[in-house]
């Protein structure tokens, strides 16, 4: 009978989630066959999000490039989890204003170079590089790298229920980086 009631429910009321707020960083994974996509989201709005991340592009290059790109957070059939590695507080009161800590995500982007071949699951590893990055310039705080790469793959796991265009992603908060 509850599951009833909730389909009956609006998309904007379902897809509201206390730990998405705009400023805040997370790792956003996209569902895919084999193994998640992965990169770096900054939430704009309560709708989108700057997204870094690398991938393929056949037509320009048979080699991992660097992206950055307006990613829509509702309704993207793909974007199954968004891992809070920092809230808007934090950022800004290291970083200044949303167009600073901004900047400073993209410099901490392309200081790590895509890797220059066509291997599939590169995304993951250059991502926490980034993070990585983000850490050694007091952007963020990681606890333990590794820790944070097995929860991502943990999250990844549990949320590709979510990678429906009906369903806002899973949000899920990062015990090893704040």
């Amino acid at each position: 009978m509850i599951f009833a009631l909730v389909a009956l429910i609006p998309f904007s009321i379902m897809s509201t989630s206390e730990l998405y707020h705009p400023g805040s960083l997370y790792i956003a994974g996209f569902t895919q066959a084999r193994a998640p996509h992965l990169g770096l989201l900054l939430a704009r709005d309560d709708t989108t999000g700057t997204l870094w991340h690398i991938r393929i592009d056949r037509a320009t290059s048979p080699n991992w490039q660097f992206q950055r790109r307006i990613q829509p957070v509702t309704k993207d059939m793909f974007l199954s989890f968004l891992l809070l590695l920092s809230d808007k507080d934090t950022l800004e009161s290291k970083n200044g204003d949303w167009e600073s800590v901004g900047a400073a995500i993209d410099a901490a982007a392309r200081a790590v170079p895509p890797p220059s071949n066509d291997t599939f699951g590169e995304c993951g590893p250059w991502m926490l590089d980034v993070v990585q990055v983000l850490h050694d310039r007091g952007i963020v705080h990681v606890r333990n790298r590794e820790d944070l790469a097995s929860e991502v793959d943990t999250v990844a796991t549990e949320s590709k229920a979510y990678a429906r265009r009906d369903r806002f992603p899973k949000v899920v908060a990062s015990e090893f980086c704040q």
